[in-house]
């Protein structure tokens, strides 16, 4: 019998590593590369409704600030994506395997330093919250 639930465990194991998941400290899945955000932004979900108000309202704050890096689409290929190391994501994937929570935290914080290593900055001081919830809007309306 504990041979079986060893054999079990490590199929288990095998799994979530080929399905590109991982396991947090409290069990649940990840997605390998990404880490949870912190506690304060997990449980995070966007009060804003996604119409087409916001999604304009998203689109107008995402241009200036984001499409330089990111594309005017979301896909990563904005004029100063390749001088960038790494290179800006696909938004219109990322977003897509992202809680609401995680893309707060990763617009708000930004991804210079630890865990990332990226060359985005922290947009807290420069948008306010709901103005980040109008991004995110208008990144989930990029399908994906």
């Amino acid at each position: 019998m504990r041979n079986l639930l060893i054999i079990g465990v490590a199929m288990f194991g095998l799994v979530l590593i080929s399905t590109g998941c991982s396991t947090g400290d409290d069990g649940t899945p990840q997605s390998l590369g990404k880490p949870a955000p912190p506690e304060e932004f997990s449980e995070l979900t966007n009060p804003l409704v996604l119409d087409d108000s916001t999604i304009a309202a998203g689109n107008e704050l995402y241009q200036p600030n984001c499409a330089s890096c990111h594309g005017e689409g979301g896909s990563g290929d904005g004029p100063v994506a390749q001088s960038l190391d790494p290179e800006p994501s696909d938004l219109r994937l990322s977003q897509a395997e992202s809680t609401d929570g995680y893309l707060f935290w990763r617009i708000a914080e930004g991804g210079i330093g630890e865990p990332f290593q990226s060359s985005m900055p922290g947009w807290k001081t420069i948008l306010t919250d709901e103005q980040i919830w109008e991004i995110i809007i208008y990144l989930r309306s990029l399908g994906g």
